[in-house]
C-alpha cells in the first residue's frame, strides 16, 4: 500500500477539521491537569478531609489555619530560605550565562551538565548526596545548609530561563556602548541588564516558587528545629488527615499562581518566549 494514500486523506481531514481535532485533544489534558487542583480547592471548605463532594462547606479550617503559630512560622521559614537563596541563584546564572553567551573556555560544556545535573539526577539522590557531603563537612542542619541546598536545586531553573536573553541579546549594542567609552561594567549595568531584566525576573520568579514548594531537599539536609511549610504539611499528613491539608495546599497553589502572575505583569513574556 501506497503511504501517500494515507497520508493524504489524514492531512485533508487535519486541514478541514484541527481545531475541532485540537480542542477535543486540549479539553481532556486540561481535565487531567486541572481537576485534581479543583477537587482539593474545594475540599479545603469542606468539614471533612473524606468526602467529596463536600457535605458541609465552612471557613473553619482557614481560620484554624491562621491561628495556627507553627504553621505561621513553617511559612516565615519558607520565605526566609527562598528570599536568601533566590537571589543568590539568580546571580549565579547570570553569571554562568554571560560567561556561557560571550566566552569560550575549558570546561565549558562540563560546567553546564554540572548546572543541569540537579534537573536530571532523582531528587532523593541529591538529597541523600547533600545530607552526606554537610555530614562530612561537620553540618547540623543549620538554616545556610538548607539555603544551599535550595540554591543547588533552583539554579538550573533559573539559568535555563536566563541563558536564552543572553544569546539572543543584540551584542552590537554592547560594541556601541563601549565604543562610546564606557567600560565593561557600566556597560553591562546600563546596556546589557536591561535588556536581558526580563528573562532575569521570570528567572527569578521561577526560582523562588520552586524554593518556596521545595520538600526533598529539604526534607533531608534540615536539622530537627527547622520546619519550612512543605515539611510542616508532610508532618501533618504523617499524624492526622484534616482539611487544613487541603487549606496548606491552596496556599501552594495560591504563591504559585502569585509568582506567574507577577511574572506575566513585570514582564515582556512575548519577548521571553517568541524570537
Amino acid at each position: 500500500m501506497n503511504v501517500n494514500t494515507i497520508i493524504r486523506p489524514l492531512e485533508r481531514f487535519l486541514e478541514d477539521h484541527g481545531k475541532q481535532v485540537g480542542l477535543l485533544v486540549l479539553i481532556p489534558l486540561f481535565l487531567f491537569l486541572w481537576l485534581p487542583i479543583i477537587v482539593v480547592a474545594l475540599m479545603s471548605f469542606s468539614d471533612s478531609v473524606l468526602t467529596f463532594p463536600p457535605e458541609n462547606l465552612t471557613l473553619e479550617f482557614y481560620h484554624i489555619f491562621v491561628e495556627n503559630s507553627q504553621a505561621r512560622s513553617a511559612i516565615f521559614t519558607s520565605l526566609q530560605v527562598s528570599a536568601v537563596a533566590t537571589p543568590i541563584a539568580v546571580a549565579l546564572a547570570i553569571m554562568y550565562s554571560y560567561a556561557f553567551a560571550k566566552y569560550d573556555f575549558p570546561g565549558k560544556g562540563v560546567i553546564t551538565v554540572l548546572i543541569a545535573l540537579p534537573l536530571i539526577v532523582p531528587l532523593i539522590v541529591v538529597g541523600i548526596a547533600l545530607t552526606l557531603l554537610f555530614g562530612m563537612l561537620g553540618g547540623s542542619g543549620s538554616y545556610w545548609e538548607v539555603v544551599i541546598a535550595h540554591i543547588v536545586r533552583i539554579l538550573p531553573f533559573a539559568a535555563l530561563i536566563i541563558l536564552p536573553s543572553f544569546l539572543s541579546f543584540d551584542t552590537t549594542l554592547e560594541e556601541a556602548s563601549k565604543d562610546l567609552g564606557a567600560n565593561s561594567i557600566t556597560t553591562f549595568r546600563r546596556v546589557t541588564l536591561p535588556n536581558i531584566l526580563p528573562g532575569v525576573v521570570a528567572g527569578g520568579l521561577l526560582a523562588f516558587t520552586i524554593s518556596f514548594n521545595e520538600f526533598v531537599y529539604t526534607y533531608f539536609v534540615r536539622g530537627t528545629g527547622m520546619e519550612t511549610l512543605p515539611v510542616y504539611l508532610w508532618g501533618r499528613i504523617e499524624h492526622t488527615m484534616t482539611p487544613e491539608i487541603n487549606v496548606i495546599s491552596i496556599v501552594f497553589l495560591a504563591v504559585a499562581v502569585l509568582m506567574v502572575a507577577l511574572a506575566v505583569i513585570i514582564t515582556d513574556v512575548e519577548r521571553i518566549t517568541i524570537r
